[in-house]
């Protein structure tokens, strides 16, 4: 099992410890390998805002850096842990920048062999959910089977630092388990619905976003995974719903 940990700290400290912890959890309790990759080592330059990756396809972004070496390290992977100390109350920039620069993939996901964990280092308490669900917008696919908000504020006595440590333990377990369990990418309930709403809109909107309707246009489910009767049915019935809103207007 190959584990790919991303981390958006400029520093190898707080956040850095903590992901060395669960390497450490890990490696005792299973068989695994561990590669870091440090946004701040990369060539991955800021995003222009340019909406080329989501509407004509990746390939037009004009920026030309490692933005296709990392998919590659992720795609490559068993599992990612994407790791962001809060800053601000959210992510900090250079994972804002990371989600920004995949976005096209919140379109057209592709993660469905990775499994993730996400990791917020934090000094306080406000602002770690935001930025949790944050990091969930980059999974793409993937199945998060573990998620944690750490703290570790400089004036944290003995006993908050021993049940911080006691989460982070817990939370790396979960998250050891999880990988050696089979994993397939569920045709849920959540998961026919966002393909309907998606395929749906690349097909009403095939003009403005022609990368989407390439994607969506021979495809009856994300992967080819064997849908029942039920599920096929779902899809048709929620297609059709949201083909009618969009042509009215109404979504």
């Amino acid at each position: 099992m190959k584990t790919l940990v991303i981390s958006s700290s400029l520093r190898k400290k707080n956040t850095y410890k903590a992901l060395k912890r669960i390497e450490t959890i890990h490696q005792a309790m299973y068989s695994c390998e561990y590669e870091y990759l440090f946004l701040k080592d990369t060539d991955f330059k800021t995003c222009l805002g340019c909406h080329l990756c989501l509407t004509k396809g990746e390939q037009y972004c004009p920026l030309k850096d490692d933005r296709d070496a990392i998919l590659s390290k992720i795609e490559s992977s068993d599992a990612v842990i994407l790791a962001s100390p809060n800053h601000s109350m959210n992510v900090n920039w250079l994972m804002k920048n990371y989600i920004d620069r995949f976005s096209y993939l919140l379109h057209r996901p592709r993660f469905f062999q990775q499994r993730f964990m996400l990791l917020i280092t934090s000094g306080s308490y406000p602002g770690v959910r935001a930025a949790l669900k944050a990091l969930s917008a980059a999974v793409s696919g993937g199945t998060v089977i573990s998620r944690l908000g750490i703290m570790n504020s400089p004036g944290m006595n003995q006993s908050k630092i021993a049940r911080e440590h006691k989460k982070l333990d817990t939370a790396a377990r979960r998250f050891a388990t999880g990988m050696e369990k089979e994993h397939q990418f569920p045709a849920s309930l959540a998961n026919l619905l966002w393909f309907s709403v998606f395929k749906a809109t690349s097909t009403a909107h095939a003009a403005e976003y022609p990368a989407d309707l390439e994607y969506y246009r021979n495809k009856a489910f994300f992967t080819k995974t064997e849908l029942t009767s039920l599920q096929r049915g779902v899809i048709r019935v929620f297609t059709g719903l949201f083909s009618v809103l969009i042509r009215k207007g109404l979504v």
